[in-house]
């Protein structure tokens, strides 16, 4: 499995009252296609026992990410697929050197990306040795105690955002953790002043097998943390009057993401939870993102990207990840039992993923991603092929047996390298609640709730490679995420995909400023609209505008009383006006946030035992 060198190649309409049916026929060809490709593929590559190695994902808060993209923006990295995360820290450590060696071939110096480099050596240094070493394959038993400790302080004001994923206003509905801060996990804050403590640490076994975790401790230290949940008016309506919040005590203490993984040549099959940012958005995901806590599943996926065999190899680097998992039972508001409708309330759904990613070209990526929920309490009525037809989406069989809800995408992007290596980059996400709008787009794939993503990355605005800018939009579709039983796209009551939720639009603009190669600051400039669930007359459109302000220390070595360390700084600061916040005519409100970090990473090696 040793890899040193590289793989290098020259709404219209308001929101209506829909039923969901489940038809093989529409949504069993792109599924059966998707999946089929998927299997076939991940199936042909190559599995050797042994050339293993330990395999430990990066967390995706990491600053190695901007690092990654800002090393890619000036044209060093040859096969790095940011569609589909995390990346093992092994990969991490090939990239270094990949990126090393395109400096080094390149005619002109680029003093920013020589201080990224030595950053990320440092932080990577022994995956990184491994490489160097060719001791990538069966290392020793190792123990690694403390990976990285991050403190964070959290400031924020102001009414929090409500979701409506049903048209059954009864049914429990999602929140947002933190306003101006999403895709945190969905680390629940209380409003004022918050304070959590992330520590992470791993191991290695016998050569193929690791254990990675996270664990969080959040909320006011001077009070108990607050999770907000939702009732509702006695007729289970809005009739112009937005859902009642109501707040319980909050657990401090969550277990962010962690599991085993065992590691066979390329392939990494691991159980636990894990984060996942699947596509091309910067600010948000449309399919499966981080802005709602990781949830336990099975997941296979490459390590490095590699060619495929055959004729197939003309699709370039090839990554893929595959995951199966259960998400939560708490889907109603507590008032549930003691006024029973007639719901669908399917406990513990299975929840079943895949993605790939291609670069034919140095300056073409693209791939798919497919995403079906099925089964729970009450919604099994089918057999063992029941079930692996609906996991892979082969055979979705029908609402009598079981109903499912499933998301189906496509995403590209485009390289100019004569316009400093921008990027433009779209992604089209379909769900499969029928609606009567018919959209050309949607025929094909063949959903018809069609969502847009899509922006243009600017990684070299100035001639010395230190301005970067973006424009990103999105524009959601009013039945995305939502679904007419339990089945919705939310997990412990924050949205799993983008969080500004259905029917709503998103444009944002930032400019970025790399100063002393060690720093960034960022300003984003955003506008965002929500249109109501229901056509009521006391609801309106909600508007609003904001700013917000990040700044980033890249890991920089420090000594801390005889101890090595590396440490980094990040800073966000935001503002936002909104207008009929939660639909509600003349309820508005300036929403503020604060946010520090700062993270430390032992540079000591890993306990080792021969």
């Amino acid at each position: 499995m040793a890899v040193k060198g590289t793989l290098r190649r020259n709404r219209t309409s308001a929101p209506i009252p829909f039923q969901r049916r489940c038809h093989p026929a529409e949504v069993g060809r792109l599924c059966l296609a998707f999946a089929g490709l998927t299997l076939a593929l991940t199936l042909a590559m190559p599995v050797s026992v042994h050339a293993s190695t330990y395999v430990v994902y990066v967390a995706l808060d990491d600053p190695v990410y901007d690092e990654l993209d800002t090393l890619n923006g000036h044209g060093l990295l040859d096969d790095y697929q940011s569609e589909v995360r995390p990346i093992a820290r092994v990969e991490v450590a090939r990239l270094i050197l990949e990126a090393e060696q395109n400096l080094d071939d390149a005619e002109e110096p680029d003093p920013l990306a020589r201080s990224l480099l030595k950053s990320m050596r440092e932080e990577f240094s022994e995956e990184v040795q491994w490489l160097e070493n060719a001791h990538e394959d069966n290392p020793p038993t190792m123990l690694h105690p403390l990976e990285r400790v991050e403190a964070q302080y959290i400031y924020s004001s102001g009414t929090r955002r409500t979701f409506n994923l049903s048209q059954n206003s009864r049914e429990f509905q999602a929140r947002e953790a933190t306003p101006l801060l999403p895709n945190n996990d969905g680390i629940a804050t209380s409003a004022g002043s918050n304070e959590v403590l992330r520590v992470t640490n791993w191991a290695g076994l016998a050569g193929f097998l690791s254990a990675y975790g996270e664990a969080a401790v959040a909320g006011p230290i001077t009070r108990s943390p607050i999770e907000f949940q939702q009732s509702f008016t006695a007729n289970g309506l809005y009739k112009g009057s937005p859902p009642v919040t109501q707040t319980s005590d909050a657990n401090r203490l969550e277990l962010l993401r962690g599991g085993v993984v065992a590691s066979f040549g390329n392939q990494a099959l691991s159980f636990g939870y894990q984060e996942m940012g699947w596509g091309v958005g910067h600010f948000a995901s449309l399919s499966q993102g981080d802005n709602a806590r990781p949830f336990a599943a099975v997941t296979f996926q490459s390590v490095h990207p590699r060619l495929l065999p055959w004729f197939l190899r003309y699709l370039g680097p090839f990554r893929h990840q595959i995951f199966i998992g259960r998400l939560d039972h708490g889907r109603y508001d507590e008032d549930f039992l003691n006024n029973p409708v007639a719901l669908k309330n399917y406990s513990y759904p299975w929840i079943s993923g895949q993605v790939i990613a291609f670069k034919p070209l140095p300056t073409f990526e693209f791939g798919f991603d497919h995403v079906i929920m099925f089964g729970g309490t009450n919604n099994s009525n089918y057999g063992w092929t029941g079930w692996i037809g609906r996991a892979t989406g082969l055979n979705t069989g029908s609402t009598s047996q079981g109903n499912t809800n499933s998301r189906g995408g496509v995403f590209l992007k485009i390289y100019v390298p004569r316009l400093r290596n921008t990027q433009i980059y779209q992604e089209i996400l379909g769900e499969d609640n029928l609606s009567t709008e018919f959209r050309p787009v949607g025929g094909i794939l063949p959903f018809l709730s069609v969502s847009y993503q899509g922006g243009v990355y600017i990684p070299q605005v100035t001639r010395d490679g230190l301005t970067d800018a973006r424009f990103e939009y999105a524009v959601i579709e009013p039945n995305y995420s939502r679904h007419d039983d339990s089945l919705y796209w939310a997990y412990k009551g924050n949205l799993m995909g983008d969080p500004m939720g259905p029917d709503s639009t998103e444009i944002d603009l930032s400019v970025g400023r790399w100063l002393d190669y060690r720093y960034k600051g960022t300003v984003d400039v955003f506008y965002t609209e929500r249109a109501p669930v229901f056509q009521e007359p006391d609801v309106s459109k909600e508007r609003s505008g904001g700013v917000a302000f990040d700044l980033l220390q890249i890991p920089t070595h420090m000594d801390l009383q005889n101890f090595s360390l590396l440490g980094t700084i990040k800073v966000r600061a935001a503002c936002e006006y909104v207008h009929d916040i939660n639909w509600m005519r003349q309820t508005n409100s300036v929403r503020t946030m604060v946010m520090v970090s700062g993270s430390l990473w032992p540079t000591w090696g890993s306990i080792v035992w021969h």
